[in-house]
């Protein structure tokens, strides 16, 4: 196969152009090429030099599946492959259908080179195919009955002397001599068997196809029915024990004097293994793109319904309308609900890190006791909401693992809230924390709906649900367990599933390395907000969003400090040309200045001026790499919305010392 390409791109935009070429030429195609966008200008490129055709989707003036009909029609039968910009099923199979080569997703752009050279090197193949085919069907028979006819002739003249009859016998040997060195040189494999379909000759690459030695086919009947259509797929068993694919083509001829049956078999295993797997990428694509679907509405479902009550309840507080029990029941419903936008937020942004292994861990030593109790106090009230019982049996003596208390106790939220929201009304749920191989376990199992067994295989992927319908019963974007799987491998340990059943319930297990015995915990306490005073505390808060300005103002004065609010990085600027604040809060995107520009004209003042103020960068920006950004940049800590009230006060508390 030649990596010349002579290729007439389909497309509406010269600028998608370039990064196409670059790649083709980087995969080491030699590219001529031509761009056209209209059906005018398609015609009048087209022509027999063009050796594939790439064609874009959508198109603004002319349709793909219109210009490959006129391929026919203009006598050229090249590849045509396509690149969509659409991942509806329905656009692929259309394509398909029309005789589309191949069909990549733009972001599957990447495998256009791989896809391009196998599409060549098909398209190479089918000279030689042809031309093999007409010497199995057409000129080895010619050949044959010229052979047999010069025998026939000279048996004419048998009954002349002995000197005749040994010439005829000369011929007759020479003629079969002529005709096994044909056939054995022949690339596919070739096999004479006679009426009975007993193998009379093989050539080498049929022996080479199935694998054996001439003496153990000679003599024996083949492996499979021999079929008079042409072009026949057959299973070939080899000696090896391997399966192989062979085209079958069948031709009556007479050998030694007898009926008899020229097979020829052409070994395309290779080709259909690569139709099996373009087969397949097209069900894992249609497949990728359902679960792709399922989880965008859910994403809109989950994100949307926090806010209904969250705005509903505050409309009404907003009439003053409202008793103390219902005023109540409002602000619990909106922080509860609130908070569980945030924990969706904080899923996606836990599986981005994790996918782009930007996932990192604080090590210390941890006590799970604390952990596994922290995690249960966090869910006690969902779980008393649906009268379920926690079941809590810890043994205190298992020992300390090294690995993140935070990330730690993630994991036995996730699966306590796993619980809660699968088991029903008056369920129970038991926690169990035993030693046990030198290895702490931890079990969290549940008398809820339990798991069926088709969904087992997929229980710990991303963006899986067993029930994605809209008619589920609970909630979720099916990620909790996913993230699970992944902090629990990045501690060294595993996870592990088990369920009788629908209606049976589920007990998931954890098992932790444990350290070596150390009477030293050196696990940090739980940030307290108790008796925290910030007094005397001076803080300059720089955010451009009023409403988040005015709340921390609020929050921070509750506590004591201090608080000068601006709503831009000039105005801050300003506030430190007349003293130095104790603390300095500021967003990171910001109009006219952004945070990172404002901290770094902040660290350029003098130290008396505030040039080493302690600041904290409060950013929606909330990946790892903004994280290390913060802090390169000059800030000192770096906190993402929303913005827990404890948690901004124990970060100033540390600061100011």
């Amino acid at each position: 196969m030649t990596n010349d390409l002579n290729l007439l791109i389909l497309q509406d935009s010269a600028l998608a152009t370039e990064p196409i070429l670059s790649l083709l030429s980087e995969a080491g195609l030699t590219v001529t090429w031509q761009r056209v966008s209209t059906k005018a200008e398609y015609l009048a490129h087209l022509n027999p030099t063009i050796n594939l055709l790439l064609i874009d989707y959508p198109l603004s003036e002319f349709d793909g599946i219109e210009a490959i009909s006129y391929l026919p029609e203009q006598n050229l039968n090249i590849p045509v492959i396509i690149i969509s910009h659409s991942k509806l099923v329905s656009i692929a199979v259309d394509y398909m259908k029309a005789g589309a080569t191949g069909y990549l997703l733009h972001e599957q752009v990447a495998q256009l080179p791989q896809v391009i050279k196998q599409a060549l090197a098909a398209k190479a193949s089918e000279p030689k195919i042809k031309a093999q085919n007409t010497v199995n069907s057409t000129d080895l028979k010619q050949q044959l009955q010229a052979q047999t006819a010069q025998v026939a002739k000279l048996s004419e003249k048998s009954q002349q002397d002995n000197l005749e009859k040994e010439q005829i016998k000369a011929a007759l040997a020479k003629s079969e001599t002529q005709f096994q060195v044909l056939i054995s040189k022949n690339p596919d494999g070739i096999v004479v068997i006679d009426s009975g379909g007993i193998v009379r000759f093989i050539n080498p690459a049929a022996l080479s196809l199935f694998s054996r030695q001439e003496d153990e086919l000679l003599g024996q009947v083949l492996g499979f029915p021999v079929v008079g259509e042409d072009n026949t797929e057959v299973d070939v068993r080899t000696g090896t024990g391997a399966n192989r694919v062979a085209q079958m083509r069948v031709v009556e001829i007479e050998w030694q004097g007898k009926k008899g049956y020229l097979v020829s078999l052409r070994d395309i295993t290779e080709q259909k293994q690569v139709e099996e797997e373009r087969i397949q990428l097209l069900e894992k694509a249609e497949a990728a793109n359902r679960i792709k679907d399922e989880f965008l509405a859910i994403v809109s479902h989950e994100l949307r319904t926090p806010l209904n009550p969250i705005l509903g309840w505050s409309k009404l507080l907003r009439t003053r309308k409202l008793n103390q029990d219902k005023v109540d029941q409002a602000l619990e419903t909106i922080e509860r609900n609130a908070s569980l936008q945030a924990q969706l937020i904080d899923d996606l942004l836990d599986v981005s890190r994790i996918l782009r292994g930007k996932l990192n861990l604080q090590t210390l030593r941890v006590d799970l006791v604390r952990v596994i109790q922290a995690a249960i106090e966090t869910m006690r009230l969902a779980a008393a909401a649906k009268s379920i019982e926690i079941d809590t049996q810890l043994d205190s003596t298992v020992g300390f693992v090294s690995g993140d208390p935070n990330r730690l106790q993630q994991v036995v939220w996730n699966l306590l809230s796993n619980a809660v929201k699968f088991t029903p009304k008056g369920g129970r749920i038991t926690v169990r924390l035993q030693e046990i191989d030198s290895q702490a376990q931890i079990q969290v199992s549940d008398t809820g709906q339990g798991i069926s067994p088709d969904f087992f295989p997929y229980i710990f992927d991303y963006f899986r649900q067993e029930n994605s319908t809209t008619t589920r019963s609970v909630g979720g974007l099916g990620l909790g367990l996913a993230i699970v799987r992944h902090l629990i491998e990045l501690h060294g340990g595993r996870i592990e599933a088990e369920s009788e059943g629908i209606g049976q319930g589920a007990t998931f297990t954890v098992t932790l390395p444990l350290m070596p015995d150390s009477p030293i915990n050196t696990q940090k306490s739980s940030p307290n907000d108790e008796g925290l005073d910030l007094s005397e505390v001076t803080v300059l808060l720089v955010e451009d969003e009023v409403d988040t300005l005015d709340l921390l103002t609020i929050i921070l004065e509750s506590y004591g400090a201090r608080v000068e609010g601006v709503t831009s990085a000039h105005e801050a600027l300003a506030v430190f040309s007349q003293g130095q604040p104790d603390v300095l809060i500021s967003d990171i995107g910001m109009p006219g200045m952004d945070g990172y520009e404002f901290i770094r004209q902040v660290r350029e003042l003098p130290p008396n001026r505030g040039g080493l103020v302690p600041a904290i960068a409060l950013t929606a920006y909330a990946g790892e790499t903004d994280h290390e950004r913060a802090l390169s940049a000059g800030f000192n800590r770096h906190l993402s919305k929303p913005i827990e009230p404890d948690q901004i006060v124990d970060a100033i508390a540390n600061l100011v010392g």
